[in-house]
Parts: structure tokens; sequence; C-alpha cells
């Protein structure tokens, strides 16, 4: 009988303990990350998986941004999406009016939080809706001026970047050349490769914004913004000192001085700068009245979805991979920007800016950086309005000011009709 008894007990603790691993909390995480960066998120996953055997995590490629979030909108719908979604700056939007996303305040204060001072509060700006957060900064980017220095020096300039939008043009000006005399410039000293993020700094750096901060009115046809838009298309087809579109691989065969790229580029700069034997140098965008960078890339956020349990779990991931050591070696391995100021100061990042100072130059934008529009139909609605506004600019040479008048009126209508639709 007794041992039957201790059978018994053995094979209850057997079962408790197949029982508690069974019991474990599952998750998904759904990213937009390739080659190194989908690396480096899965090594960081896999360490999350060593410290929490009780969580399961399955980490899924959704595929790029514009992909995630339309598989995310259907999957939550039907009630099976990710816990854990990566969204691109302009797309949580679309998932807050929604009720998709789900508030972290309670769980920042609980016994597992974080000291949110320790992020930049200019970052955090771009996952705060309605005075509450619903996620955290991760592959955090702005725009940078990659130049040839090469170039600047041949054209008699310092090699010193550009400070203001009148600088960059009258060094444009000198670097341009006619060297065949055939009357089409050989070389450029800028070019314009599309609008969209970069329509917005050109207009911030001028005191313009896009849309106003309580969301009742598109503003792109500022005076501001009218007045430095007709100053870019006069750089291209009055001056000629500027292409648009133009072509990537002209800045590479040394025939252009100067573009505005991703902080997300720079890795895969420096490396073809090395390549092509070019002196590639770095700097902030210009500033004019004040210093303006949007804030692209992407940050992770909580979903709506799943059990109490789940959502802790997810909590715990988000924590884990936006910690100090986990950002540092996210950035120095990708280029991207952390969001996090003891990440700045790790040793990892150290020795990375130490090695590459580069990587430093986009923190001097993290304190002039600005959340992109956080309306739903930004991409669906009005980007293209942009995009339009890039061909008639440029290749049309045709009227800014009246464009953008009436891309601003059919802009805030759909914000009328929007605003509508939530009783504002």
């Amino acid at each position: 009988m007794r041992k039957i008894a201790v059978i018994c007990i053995a094979a209850l603790s057997l079962s408790a303990m197949l029982g508690g691993a069974a019991m474990g909390v599952s998750i998904t995480v759904w990213h937009s990350m390739t080659t190194a960066q989908q690396d480096l998120i899965e090594e960081i996953t896999e360490d999350f998986r060593r410290i929490y055997p009780d969580i399961e995590v399955e980490l899924v490629y959704a595929g790029g941004y514009v992909e995630t979030m339309e598989k995310a909108l259907t999957a939550h719908a039907a009630g099976a999406g990710p816990h854990v979604l990566q969204l691109e700056q302009t797309r949580s939007a679309v998932f807050y009016y929604s009720g998709a996303l789900l508030s972290i305040d309670e769980l920042i204060d609980g016994p597992d939080g974080i000291d949110i001072s320790d992020f930049s509060p200019t970052m955090l700006g771009a996952v705060t809706y309605d005075g509450k957060l619903y996620g955290l900064p991760y592959n955090v980017s702005t725009p940078l001026l990659y130049y040839n220095r090469g170039l600047f020096l041949a054209s008699g300039l310092s090699g010193e970047a550009p400070k203001t939008t009148a600088e960059l043009f009258e060094f444009a000006r000198k670097i341009t050349r006619d060297s065949d005399g055939d009357g089409n410039p050989d070389i450029y000293g800028f070019d314009f490769y599309e609008w969209g993020w970069l329509f917005e700094a050109w207009i911030g750096r001028r005191g313009g914004r896009v849309l106003n901060e309580d969301l009742t009115a598109f503003t792109f046809n500022s005076p501001q913004a009218v007045e430095i838009m007709e100053l870019a298309q006069e750089m291209v087809n009055q001056h000629r000192v500027a292409r648009a579109p133009g072509n990537y691989s002209q800045f590479w065969n040394g025939t252009l001085a100067m573009r505005e790229l991703s902080t997300a580029s720079l890795a895969n700069n420096i490396r073809s700068a090395a390549e092509n034997g070019m002196d590639m140098a770095v700097a902030p965008l210009v500033c004019d009245t004040e210093c303006y960078a949007p804030i692209g890339g992407g940050n992770f956020f909580l979903m709506n979805a799943g059990t109490r349990e789940q959502q802790e779990a997810a909590w715990k991931y988000l924590r884990f991979i936006t910690d100090t050591e986990n950002l540092a070696r996210f950035s120095a391995g990708s280029g991207y920007m952390v969001g996090r100021r003891s990440a700045f100061e790790h040793p990892i990042l150290l020795r990375k800016f130490a090695e590459e100072p580069e990587f430093r130059v986009t923190y001097q934008q993290m304190n002039t950086a600005y959340p992109r529009p956080k309306v739903p139909f930004w991409q669906s609605d009005v980007a293209p309005l942009l995009s339009e506004f890039f061909r008639v600019q440029f290749a049309q040479n045709g009227n800014v000011r009246q464009y953008l008048d009436q891309a601003v009126e059919k802009a805030n209508l759909r914000l009328a009709e929007w605003r509508s639709e939530l009783g504002l």
C-alpha cells in the first residue's frame, strides 16, 4: 500500500511538472525586419526564451510594413492576431482608433515595470495616443544628409556640411557642373528622390507642419511650406543644381554630391563608401527657423488580444527587447537609433561610436525629432497627394501654391469625415 502511495505521489509530481510546462503561456510576435536586422531580433528573442522558458514565443516575419499592417488588421478582426506587433511610424493610428492596441501604462507602473523616464520623450510621442502609451520605440530612424566630401573639396568647399537650406543651395550650385559643355550637368549637387517624410522635414525646418496638433486641420499649404517648396522647385528646374527624381547610383559613381536618406541606410552606406573608395561624410539635416527631423522606422506595440496572462507575457517580451543592453545590441548591428538614454551610453554602442563615429550623428537630432502624422488615413488618402505633388512640382514645373491649396482642401474634407465618424 505504501509503495502504491509513493508511486502515486511520484506520478502526481511528474504530472504537475508536465502540467506546469503545458500550462506555459504562448505569445505570437510579428515583425518586419529583414537580413541582418532579422538575425538580431531572432538572437535577442532566443535569449528571451532561455530566460523565460515558461513563455513560448512564436516570432514571425510578417512581411514589409504595409503587408504586416494589412495582415494584422485582418487577423485581429478574426481574433487571431499577434500579441506583439511591429508597426511603421504612420501605421499605428489605424490600430489605435479601431481599439486594437493595449495601453501599457498600467504595466509600466506594475511590479514588472520600467523607468519610462529613461526613454526619449520625442520618441515616446510616436507611441502615445491621448496621453497614454501603447508601445515602446524600437527601430527608430531620422533622415540624415549623406555627402561626398571629395566632391566638396574638389569644388572649393571646406568639406563641412551645409547648416541651412540657403547653404545647401549654395553648395549645390558650386558643385554642379557641365564638364562636356552639352548644356546638361554631369555632376549635380543634390537630389530629391521622393517626398513623404522628407516633405515634412523640409517644411518643418521653416516652421511649417503637415497637420495641426489637435488633428483638426491639415496645414501643409502654409506660407512657410509654399516658400520652401518653391525653392526646391527652383533648385531643380530653374537653377538645375538638383535632380528629381534622383538616382542613387549617381551618388556612388561620383556624379551626385548630397542626398538625404534614413539612419537605417547608414551601415550599408558606410560599407558602400569603402567599396567605392568614397570619402563619404554624414551630417544632421540642415536647419532654418528651427531644426526638424521626422521620426521614421518603427515601434513595437502590445495588441489588445489574448488572455491577461498572454498580455503580461507579451509585456515581458517587449520590456526585454527594449532593455538597455538589447537596444544597444540592436542599434550597433543595424544602424537604427536607440530610444533610451542608458542604451546610448552602453559599452556596446560606445564601442560602435568609437569604430564608426558617423553612428553618433543621428543623435544630434534626438531633441528635434517629431512624430509622423497620427491619423489612420494618412498613408491611404494624404500621402498619395504628396506623391502626385512631387510629379507636378518637378516634372511639370507646376504651380506649387495652387496644388498645395487643392491638396489641403481634399485632405481636410477627409479629415472632417473621419472626425465625424468618431463623433468629434
